[in-house]
């Protein structure tokens, strides 16, 4: 599948998964206040400049493409929110030694129970879409609460019209043809993120929804090596909410991830 990639900075690799119906732009804030990476954000199939989620694609697959890119970038780091955090935590757990470092924001486990709403909210998006509505409207009712995906962007006026006018933008095919039925097939076990090596950081908003909360406490629980960092006075989508407090915690880890990969690679010498 094509894929779009934007770009940021010079040093080492860092991969940056966004969540649904975003794209790679959302990062540019964060990725100002993480100078010495060379940051690499890919728009998500069906998603920005790249090309459409095929009907049919699994989770698996979707996650060997982007460790695929990853390994062609040289990029061991993997910062991922939302629906782009289950797929890197796929990428971590088919093929552990491909991601050495991973930072998880608003986490998302597949299989985990939805947010009340979550279901209704969905199908009277396919509804619309297969309406035949226009992107504007699709944004509105997507961007509504509950769930309240969107609503610790309130406070920030300017990131909201911004984020607005890139989900007005998306093409919503996946919706119209069913592609994104195959991605929430999968569940994750306490078996597949117990084999997670990467060193792992949680970020979670304060006021984050209660499942995703849940499953921060999960993957804490779980994953090996994994810690967890609450976002004050920030909703679902923590890191582009928060961009200066969140990078320092981000920081922080990916240089202590890659100070692992060096010592481990002097290791192996």
């Amino acid at each position: 599948m094509s894929l779009h990639l934007r770009t940021h900075g010079d040093g080492p690799a860092v991969l940056w998964i966004h969540g649904y119906t975003m794209d790679s732009s959302v990062w540019e804030r964060l990725w100002a206040s993480l100078p010495g990476w060379r940051h690499i954000g890919v728009d998500l199939p069906g998603h920005g400049r790249s090309g459409p989620l095929l009907p049919g694609t699994s989770l698996t697959r979707l996650a060997a493409e982007l460790t695929a890119l990853a390994r062609a970038e040289s990029a061991r780091m993997v910062v991922a929110e939302s629906i782009g955090s289950m797929i890197a935590l796929q990428m971590a757990i088919d093929d552990p030694g491909a991601v050495r470092g991973l930072i998880i924001g608003s986490p998302t486990v597949a299989g985990a129970p939805a947010e009340p709403g979550t279901g209704e909210h969905y199908r009277a998006l396919a509804m619309l879409a297969r309406s035949g509505a226009s992107g504007e409207q699709l944004a509105d009712l997507w961007m509504t609460s509950p769930p309240d995906i969107f609503r610790g962007t309130e406070r920030h006026p300017a990131l909201r019209a911004g984020l607005r006018a890139i989900v007005a933008r998306h093409a919503w095919k996946e919706l119209r043809d069913g592609a994104m039925y195959g991605l929430s097939r999968h569940v994750h076990t306490a078996e597949d993120l117990g084999g997670i090596r990467a060193a792992t950081l949680v970020v979670v908003g304060e006021e984050d929804m209660p499942t995703f909360r849940s499953s921060a406490e999960l993957l804490r629980a779980t994953v090996p090596r994994c810690r967890t960092v609450t976002v004050p006075a920030a909703g679902h989508l923590c890191m582009i909410e928060r961009p200066e407090t969140v990078a320092p915690a981000i920081g922080t880890h990916l240089r202590l991830a890659m100070m692992e990969e060096e010592h481990a690679d002097s290791r192996a010498l």
